[in-house]
């Protein structure tokens, strides 16, 4: 009878989380400019105008890919050093560092997008793509410092004692034995910044100031026409990234370890 419910149970959540990424699916294949369930005049055009034919929406969805290719990279890039420091001295230094770096993604996404508007109005940069870019980068990269630090604590120092023994290097250990091992950790830091930069908007609403748009500001600058099927296409582009990415993670990465599970005591 427990089994019983417990299926049951699941079977609602699965529906309860299905049934609205249906309606969105389905609202995106109506033929006029007004969003039916189910959909009037089924057609696919509403996609071909989303990645193909109207220019507004094809530069917001290449303006969102540049922003967060380019965030997730120097995110990665920058957490590295932070990461390896923390790792390899942990000195007070380090760990204020570290701190500082995490702070930003642990703020209220509001508070931070005013915060960088005065900041970046200061600098006359408010509304340039690259202060777009630097701004998702400060702000997500806690998420591949965590994947880093993770993925450092997991590495055998009795490895990096014999390389030493053998004349090793702390560069050759490094590009020898660290780096290998990291690289799954350091492209589950990058997919994770990746697709919250592509799905975010209080911050980047903020600091584009209208001098640009990615997806998601579009579709806020779409509302004041109603609801169209076009914006569905829209977040059927985010649900498909969101879980090719994150089933890329699952499938190659060490998924239960990236959450925080103790993977050491598994047989």
């Amino acid at each position: 009878m427990g089994k019983l419910l417990a299926r049951a149970l699941m079977g609602f959540a699965a529906l309860w989380i299905i049934f609205p990424i249906l309606v969105v699916c389905l609202a995106a294949l109506n033929g006029g400019r007004t969003m039916f369930f189910p959909p009037e005049d089924p057609t696919l055009a509403r996609f071909a105008e989303f990645f193909l034919t109207e220019e507004i929406w094809v530069r917001s969805l290449r303006t969102s890919f540049i922003v967060a290719l380019s965030s997730a990279v120097l995110a990665v890039l920058t957490a590295w050093p932070i990461a390896y420091a923390l790792w390899r001295r942990n000195s007070r230094a380090s760990k204020l560092v570290a701190g500082l770096a995490s702070m930003p993604f642990a703020l209220p996404p509001i508070v931070f997008g005013v915060g960088l508007v005065f900041f970046w109005g200061y600098l006359g940069a408010l509304g340039d793509l690259w202060s777009g870019i630097l701004s998702h980068t400060i702000l997500f990269l806690a998420l591949p410092l965590t994947t880093l630090s993770i993925g450092l604590q997991s590495i055998d120092r009795a490895h990096l004692d014999a390389a030493a023994t053998m004349g090793a290097s702390e560069a050759t250990a490094f590009r020898t034995i660290i780096l290998p091992q990291m690289m799954p950790f350091t492209a589950s830091g990058f997919f994770f910044a990746l697709v919250l930069s592509f799905n975010e908007f209080i911050v980047i609403f903020f600091v584009s100031a209208s001098g640009y748009s990615t997806v998601t500001v579009q579709i806020f600058n779409s509302l004041r026409n109603g609801f169209t099927p076009t914006m569905a296409v829209g977040a059927i582009t985010f649900l498909a990234i969101s879980a090719l990415v994150f089933s890329l993670i699952a499938r190659f990465g060490n998924l239960p370890q990236l959450l925080g599970a103790d993977t050491s005591k598994s047989s």
